[in-house]
């Protein structure tokens, strides 16, 4: 499942709140920054204080999503690096797992505001990739019926509830419709 959408800073806070108040997902760096590991985040206030949810390209803020009702775990992989490439950083990680939910925020940039995303694989694209991308884990680990409930949840609560407008299959939420009528392209 994909779902993409336009949102603000406010318009973020917003789906954020909702998420941490009415659900029991944990949130994860999709990457770690250069020599540090994965955080988790426990609420609103730990990302609003880390993160410029308002400037940025497409995918400018990125998260795993997850809850043990997923089943499966998310892995912590810790990805080698090239010192001479990277600043002379050596490692990263990175939050791996078939069933985990991407949340990706979109910023402003150059008067444009890039879209946001929700997804996650579906147990026969993973079973698909299973002997490519061993790093994942097992893919009948994951409860991929309630992985979709989880994420159609998130779909309805963002595309029929926080949406006022739609472009095509994408919702416009409040904020990002109000940027659009400031001269802001929603991209």
């Amino acid at each position: 499942m994909t779902y993409d959408f336009f949102a603000n800073k406010t318009d973020k806070l917003e789906i954020l709140d909702f998420i941490f108040k009415e659900t029991d997902l944990k949130f994860y760096d999709l990457s770690s920054q250069y020599g540090l590991e994965i955080c988790e985040y426990k609420s609103v206030s730990d990302i609003d204080s880390k993160f410029d949810l308002d400037n940025g390209d497409k995918f400018a803020v990125t998260f795993q999503l997850w809850t043990p009702r997923h089943k499966g775990k998310p892995i912590f992989r810790k990805i080698a690096l090239d010192p001479k490439r990277c600043n002379g950083h050596t490692f990263r990680y990175s939050t791996d797992g078939w069933g985990l939910i991407q949340l990706y925020f979109g910023g402003l940039k150059n008067s444009e505001l890039n879209q946001s995303h929700i997804g996650h694989f579906n147990e026969k694209g993973a079973l698909k990739n299973e002997n490519i991308t061993t790093f994942n884990g097992k893919v009948d680990s994951w409860d991929w019926t309630e992985i979709q409930s989880t994420s159609r949840m998130l779909k309805n609560y963002i595309h029929n509830k926080l949406s006022i407008r739609k472009i095509e299959s994408l919702g416009v939420l409040k904020g990002a419709d109000l940027l659009e009528k400031s001269g802001i392209k929603l991209r």
